[in-house]
Parts: C-alpha cells; sequence; structure tokens
C-alpha cells in the first residue's frame, strides 16, 4: 500500500502555503490495520511510505520492494489532486515489474475524480468513498475480477459506484507499528501554545465521518456522506489511551469535520480525554454554532488551548447566500468572548474570492474580523476542487482556465477563479494585505495588552517562516515591551526588507520604522485605515 502524495518541505515565507513536517498516512494506516484484525486470507500487508525522505529515487524504492515481497495486489492512496503525476508513474512502474498485479486506487482525490483516473491511468479499479471493507473483500476474494465488479469499486467496465461503510468501532484502531513512527516528524498547527519538541509525541485521530452540510467550497459530502457516523466514545479514548501508554502521546490532532455536531456526544468525550493530560488540537475548523460556555470549559479542561473557527466569511450575505454556511452571525462575537473567557485562543478561518462577493464585503469581513477580537484570521483564496459545487460553477461556467481542469494541474497557492465583478490582482492583494493588518499591525493581544501571547505567536511564527518580516518586527515589539530589548528581531527584520521588495513596500505601507526604536509603545504603530484594491498584487503569506 504506498501513498503517493509526495511533497517537499516550502519554507519561502512570500508563498501562500508551506509543508515542514512529514505527517503520517493515517488513511492508509486505516485500512492496513482493519486488513490485520479483519481479512482472513492475509499473508502480509507492508506500507511503503513514498513521502519518506531517502537516498534512491521513490521509482527504485518502489521496485525494490515489488522485488522483495512480490505482492498480490498494489494499492495506492491519493489526498491531493497535485499528487496524480506521481500515481501515474507509480502504478506504470508497478505494471511494468508485473502485468499480474492488481493495481488499484483510493483516497480523498480518487473519490471526486475516479473517472478521469480509471480513464487515464493503468490501474485496475478505483475505491469509491472509503476502503476499509472494499480492501478487505479484495484480499479474502478467490477470484480479484469478481470482487472489483461488487461495490465500492469502480472499473472501465463498472463507471460507477456506492459506497460500502462498516462500524467506526471497528476501524479506530490504528495499528502504528506498521510504520516506523521514529521517521515522522509531526508539527501542531499554528498556535502560541505548541509544545512542539524532539520529545513531542503527536497522533491522528478522526472519530466521525460525514457532513449535512453543502458548503460551496468544501468537497467533503463527495468523501464520506451527508450522514453523520460516529466512533463511540468510549472506544475513541480507549484508542487515545493506548497510544499514551505505548508510544507517549503527547498530542492528539482531532481531524473530524464535525467533532461538534452531537453536543451531548462532545461533551462526554472531552470530558474523559480530559484526565489524560494531554495537548488536544482540531486544525479542520469547528462549526462554533454548538459551542456553549460548558462546552468551552470541557474542552478547555480537556487540553484544548487553541481552537480554530471555521467562519470562512465576515459577511451574512456571503455565508448565507454564497457559501451556504449554517452558521448564526449573530452568535459569533459571543462565543469568541466566551471561549476566551475560558482561556482559549480563538483562530478564524476566512476564504476570499468567490464568485459573487463584493470588495466591499471583503472589506467588511476586515472590520469584523477587528470587532469580534479574534486572536488570529488565517485567510485561503476560493479554490474550486474537484466534487465541491464551486468546482462545477467554475466549469460550467468557464470561471476557471482550461489549464487548471485536468485532474493534478490545479495550483491551490493561486487564485485562480475569473469570475465576473472579480479582479484576481485585488482578490491577492487583499489576501495578502488583510493578514498583514489583522494579525500584525491590529493584533488583538498587542491591542488589549496580552503582550506575552502576542510575543509567544509571533515567535511559533518565526520559526515555521523565518523570512517573515513582520514576524520579526512584532516579535521585536513585544521583546521590547516585555524585556526592554528586541533588536535581535529588529535586525533581522531590517536585514529580511533590505533585500525583498515586497517586504519593504509591505512595511513602508503599514507605517513600520525603519529603524530601532528604543520608545515602542503599547499603540504603535499607527493604526491607519488602508484601502487594498489600490495596491499592487503580491504573493500571499
Amino acid at each position: 500500500m504506498l501513498p503517493s502524495d509526495l511533497g517537499a518541505p516550502q519554507l519561502d515565507a512570500s508563498k501562500k502555503t508551506y509543508r515542514t513536517y512529514l505527517a503520517f498516512p493515517y488513511g492508509v494506516l486505516t485500512i492496513a490495520s482493519y486488513l490485520r484484525r479483519f481479512a482472513t486470507a492475509l499473508g502480509q500487508v507492508e506500507i511503503l511510505d513514498l513521502n519518506l525522505p531517502g537516498e534512491d529515487k521513490p521509482e527504485v524504492r518502489l521496485a525494490r520492494k515489488l522485488a522483495e515481497i512480490a505482492p498480490d495486489i498494489v494499492g495506492f492512496s491519493m489526498s491531493y489532486d497535485v499528487s496524480y503525476p506521481w500515481l501515474r508513474s507509480m502504478a506504470a512502474a508497478v505494471r511494468q515489474h508485473d502485468r499480474n498485479i492488481c493495481i488499484v486506487a483510493g483516497g480523498a482525490a480518487i473519490t471526486t475524480a475516479y473517472d478521469e483516473v480509471i480513464a487515464d491511468c493503468d490501474v485496475d479499479a478505483c475505491c469509491y468513498s472509503e476502503g476499509e471493507v472494499a480492501f478487505k473483500e479484495l484480499v479474502d476474494a478467490d477470484d480479484v475480477t469478481t470482487a472489483l465488479s461488487h461495490d465500492p469499486w469502480v472499473t472501465k467496465i463498472k463507471p460507477r459506484a456506492v459506497p460500502v461503510y462498516d462500524d467506526l468501532d471497528r476501524i479506530i484502531d490504528v495499528d502504528y507499528s506498521l510504520v516506523d513512527v521514529r521517521a515522522y516528524s509531526m508539527q501542531e498547527a499554528f498556535s502560541p501554545f505548541t509544545k512542539f519538541s524532539a520529545s513531542s509525541k503527536q497522533f491522528f485521530i478522526v472519530t466521525s465521518r460525514g457532513c449535512p452540510f453543502k458548503c460551496v467550497f468544501c468537497a467533503e459530502p463527495s468523501f464520506h456522506g451527508a450522514n453523520m457516523r460516529y466512533v463511540s466514545v468510549d472506544r475513541a479514548v480507549e484508542h487515545v489511551a493506548s497510544l499514551k501508554d505505548r508510544y507517549g502521546l503527547s498530542v492528539l490532532t482531532i481531524y473530524d469535520d464535525q467533532i461538534l455536531m452531537n453536543k451531548p456526544r462532545a461533551k462526554e468525550f472531552f470530558a474523559k480525554l480530559a484526565p489524560l493530560d494531554i495537548r488536544v488540537e482540531m486544525p479542520n475548523g469547528v462549526t462554533l454554532s454548538y459551542i456553549d460556555e460548558e462546552m468551552a470549559e470541557l474542552m478547555k479542561a480537556a487540553g484544548v488551548d487553541t481552537l480554530f473557527l471555521a467562519i470562512e466569511h465576515g459577511s451574512k450575505r456571503v455565508l448565507k447566500d454564497i457559501i451556504r454556511k449554517p452558521i448564526a452571525y449573530s452568535r459569533i462575537k459571543p462565543t469568541i468572548e466566551l471561549l476566551q473567557a475560558a482561556g482559549i485562543y480563538c483562530q478564524g478561518f476566512f476564504v476570499i474570492g468567490l464568485p459573487g462577493e463584493t470588495r466591499a464585503e471583503r472589506e467588511e469581513t476586515r472590520d469584523v474580523i477587528l470587532d469580534w477580537g479574534l486572536d488570529w484570521a488565517s485567510f485561503s483564496f476560493a479554490t474550486p476542487l474537484r466534487g465541491s459545487e464551486l468546482f462545477r460553477q467554475c466549469k460550467a461556467n468557464a470561471w476557471i482556465d482550461e489549464r487548471y481542469l485536468p485532474l493534478g494541474a490545479l495550483d491551490m497557492r493561486k487564485y485562480v477563479i475569473r469570475a465576473p465583478g472579480i479582479d484576481p490582482a485585488e482578490v491577492e492583494s487583499f489576501v495578502f494585505n488583510v493578514n498583514l493588518d489583522v494579525n500584525f499591525v491590529h493584533n488583538r493581544n498587542m491591542r488589549v495588552g496580552n503582550f506575552e501571547v502576542a510575543r509567544r505567536a509571533f515567535k511559533e511564527l518565526v520559526g515555521r517562516l523565518p523570512g517573515h518580516a513582520f514576524a520579526h518586527y512584532f516579535l521585536a515589539r513585544c521583546d521590547d515591551l516585555l524585556a526592554g530589548d528586541g533588536s535581535v528581531s529588529y535586525r533581522r527584520y531590517e536585514q529580511i526588507v533590505g533585500e525583498s521588495p515586497v517586504w519593504r513596500e509591505a512595511a513602508e505601507r503599514f507605517g513600520l520604522e525603519n529603524k530601532h526604536d528604543d520608545t515602542a509603545t503599547s499603540d504603535r504603530p499607527p493604526a491607519g485605515r488602508f484601502r487594498y484594491p489600490e495596491l499592487r498584487t503580491h504573493p500571499g503569506v
């Protein structure tokens, strides 16, 4: 079973996305673990993670593994469209090695593009949606061809399928002995309270599948369906406890899409996690409509110090009529306040550049973020992902260049939508500048005097993006205010703006000093009002 999502670290602070760690191949691990427990005809199951660095090229490592174990079935996992060129080349390498090997592919990106993969790639079948039961039945089958004629497999002669599910209690126990846990360098999501270090032990968990909502930019309903299915609370907690006992888990990353939707279950889950004394994060984002004071207190007691809120936009109209986000707009600010009262750092997710969105509504988003008092805000370009309604709209209306339509061609670091009434350069400029505005120049914790929290956030960001000029500048400000000397960070800031025209122009625009000023005060730098659409285009950060 071979993950094909190869990637390289990205530390360039002028790019919108970056990756600085290697994550466990969680989806592949769930299937391999399931096979070990329930497949009756299984001889051997191995995971070859081609994301891991090695002296040899992936093709060479793959060929060596094929010769070593002589598999009957090879499965590829593809989570993202950008991995498709690797899938094609790796599948071709398997076919060249032995044409009798059964080659199958699955994963989120396969589910949303199985017809394209079947038509273009030399695989025998694609798995639609979840793969645990499908792979078990394939392994146990007397005849592979017959097994692939059943759901949820899609083949050239069987072009459609429906999902096949199992009880999630039978899936939750991931067997990490299938991989070398020492080979993975997990990194917690951005927060001033991360505990990431060489001694940290971070693991994933998914305790539910499905999402009943239909946000325009989201493909999740295509993966697991609209109905929610849950692992029982006790089984989930048992699994977490076993990871702590066996591997020393210290950070739990929950990747549910709707962890809070069943409020009684969520409250029970957090209450039972609390005695484990671990840090808990939910970087996918949560729907704040399900948060009340009790939920906030239970999450905090369980080890949640930072919460990512999937707000998506500051305009009520955009949320309701374009995104179709089921969120109680009037509850956003009170919910943020009660979370902060419980000691939880609040980050908000925002999507910019949706067809139908206006310039005024983008400006409104900037204003309400400051009014709501979010500790941090993350901005993403609206991206037409396969399987989403946004992709269907963009394709049907020719709002996306044809060069981005082939599988694997979409560049998620760029704004690619070309809808009427939206200037792409304006969107890119806004995303770059609003991030600097609300997170740095008007940082909430600096505004209210929480300089230590602000300092920890800037220090964490410097560690992730050492070329981020504003992070160094405001870290220097915090050091000035707390200890009286921010000269080290300020010198790094000066070096960056001296070498980068992009950062130099941004610093001038927002009124940042170009020499060290020991008289820094809490109300500096000046809080000017900026009109982003008039600015030139810059890459997002």
